[in-house]
C-alpha cells in the first residue's frame, strides 16, 4: 500500500496499544513502526533498477524480519523511553503489530510481498485492493485525525480510533468478497466465449474496487477484459495481447530480463516502439485499458542499453490528459 495508508494504520495501532499511557506519542511511534518495512527503499542506490524491484518488499517484508526485529526494537525503545511506564513487552507488541500489519496489507495488492524471505523468493499477492485506494484510506484518515485532535485518554479519542480500525477492516473484507464475486462472473464470461486459457487472474483498477481487470494466459499471450460491479450485463469484451517473446532474443543473456521475469511472475509481454524494446508487466494493467485496448502499460521497463528505468513502475503514458483519463475511469466505473 501507499505510505499514507501505512502511516494511518500504524497511528491507529499505536493509539490502541499505548494511547492511554503515552498519549499522542503513541500515534507517532505506531506510524514509525508501520513504516519501517519500507525503509528498504534506502538501499536502492546499491542495486540496478531491475534488482530494486525485488529488493523492495523483500526481506524487510518477511515474517522472519517481523519476528526478529519486534523484540529488538521493543527493547531499544524501552531503554530510550525508560521514564515512561510502558513495559518492554508493550513496546514489543507495538512494533510487532506495526510491522506485521504492514506486510499483511501489502500482500493484498498485486505487487507481491516476500513473506518467506530469505528462505524462499515466493511472493504473496492476493490482488484484492489497488496499491492506493482512497475508499480505504480517506475514511480511516478522517477517523484517526478526529482521534488525534481529541484529548488524551478521552472516550471520544478511543471511540474514533476504534471506528477507523473497524471501517478499514470491513472495507478490506469487502475487497476479498468482491474479488470472489467478480472473478466468478469474469471467468464464466471467458468460458462462455470458448476462450481457452491456462490460468485466470483478477485485480482492481487504479484508485477503486469497483472496476476490475482480468487477464488470462494462452500459448501466444494474454486475454484482457474489464468489468464494473455496476455493469448491466455480465458479457465482457476480452481482447488479446501478444507476448512477442521473439523480441527478447537479443536480450536472452541479459541478467535484468531474468529478474524481470521473476518479478512479473511470468505475466509479461514485450512491445517495440520505434527502436526501443519494452518489458511490460501485465499485472499492473494499462494506462486507460478500460477504454482503449492499445493503451500503454503502467509498468514498462526499457531493455535498451543504458536506459533509465528509475520510474519503470510509474511511467504511466496517457495519450490524453490525466484529467480526461480519470474522467474516463469514472465513466467506466459507472457501468455500461
Amino acid at each position: 500500500m501507499d505510505s499514507l495508508t501505512h502511516i494511518v494504520l500504524g497511528a491507529a495501532i499505536g493509539e490502541a496499544i499505548l494511547g492511554k499511557k503515552i498519549g499522542r506519542k503513541a500515534m507517532f511511534w505506531g506510524a514509525i513502526a508501520d513504516t519501517i518495512p519500507d525503509f528498504d527503499v534506502f538501499a536502492a542506490p546499491c542495486y540496478t533498477h531491475a534488482q530494486q524491484l525485488l529488493v523492495h518488499r523483500g526481506v524487510t517484508h518477511s515474517i522472519f524480519f517481523v519476528v526478529l526485529m519486534s523484540p529488538i526494537l521493543g527493547w531499544v525503545f524501552y531503554k530510550i523511553n525508560n521514564k515512561t511506564n510502558v513495559s518492554v513487552k508493550e513496546w514489543t507488541l507495538l512494533f510487532f503489530l506495526g510491522l506485521f500489519s504492514h506486510i499483511i496489507i501489502d500482500a493484498f495488492t498485486c505487487y507481491g510481498t516476500g513473506w518467506f524471505e530469505p528462505f524462499s523468493s515466493y511472493r504473496v499477492s492476493f490482488n484484492t485492493i489497488f496499491v492506493a485506494d482512497p475508499f480505504y484510506t480517506i475514511p480511516f484518515l478522517i477517523c484517526v485525525l478526529i482521534a488525534l485532535i481529541a484529548n488524551n485518554g478521552s472516550p471520544t479519542r478511543v471511540k474514533w480510533n476504534k471506528i477507523g480500525l473497524i471501517i478499514s477492516s470491513v472495507y478490506l473484507i469487502f475487497t476479498v468478497i468482491n474479488k470472489w464475486n467478480i472473478q466468478d462472473k469474469m471467468e464464466k464470461s471467458l468460458h462462455q466465449q470458448n476462450i481457452q486459457t491456462t490460468d485466470f487472474v483478477t485485480t482492481p483498477t487504479p484508485l477503486n474496487n469497483f472496476l476490475w481487470m482480468a487477464y488470462a494466459t494462452d500459448n501466444h499471450g494474454f486475454w484482457i477484459g474489464y468489468y464494473s460491479i455496476f455493469d448491466k450485463t455480465n458479457n465482457i469484451n476480452y481482447y488479446h495481447v501478444n507476448r512477442n517473446i521473439d523480441l527478447l532474443f537479443p536480450y536472452k543473456n541479459d541478467p535484468s530480463v531474468k529478474l524481470l521475469k521473476q518479478f512479473s511472475q511470468s505475466y509479461y509481454c514485450i512491445t517495440k516502439e520505434k527502436q526501443d524494446i519494452y518489458f511490460n508487466d501485465i499485472r499492473f494493467g494499462q494506462a486507460g485499458g478500460w477504454y482503449k485496448p492499445d493503451s500503454s502499460f503502467v509498468f514498462s521497463f526499457k531493455l535498451n542499453k543504458d536506459a533509465d528505468n528509475s520510474m519503470a513502475l510509474n511511467r504511466t503514458k496517457f495519450k490524453i490528459s490525466y484529467f480526461d483519463a480519470i474522467a474516463s475511469l469514472v465513466t467506466r466505473i459507472k457501468g455500461k
